[in-house]
């Protein structure tokens, strides 16, 4: 079964040109660490949705973790929280 990846990488492909056009982050600035995560929605069956949560990290898990605890403290304050 074929899952379609147009999603991930349009939403990759709008972050990175996000970057290329943030005037606060350097000539000369890389990319480091890398965490993904994407929720796989199936159809309803006997039991409910299926639902999946995948976690991709190019990174030790202890930093893995704190790039989610930071990213979590980011879309927090995007909520007004």
């Amino acid at each position: 079964m074929a899952i379609d990846q147009s999603k991930l990488g349009q939403l990759i492909q709008e972050q990175m040109q996000e970057i290329e056009n943030d005037p606060d982050i350097p000539e000369n600035a890389q990319i480091g660490r890398v965490v993904s995560i994407v929720e796989i929605v199936g159809p309803k069956g006997q039991e409910g949705e299926f639902t999946n949560i995948r976690v991709r990290a190019n990174a030790r898990p202890y930093v893995a973790i704190g790039l989610l605890e930071v990213a979590k403290i980011g879309q927090l304050k995007q909520m007004g929280a």
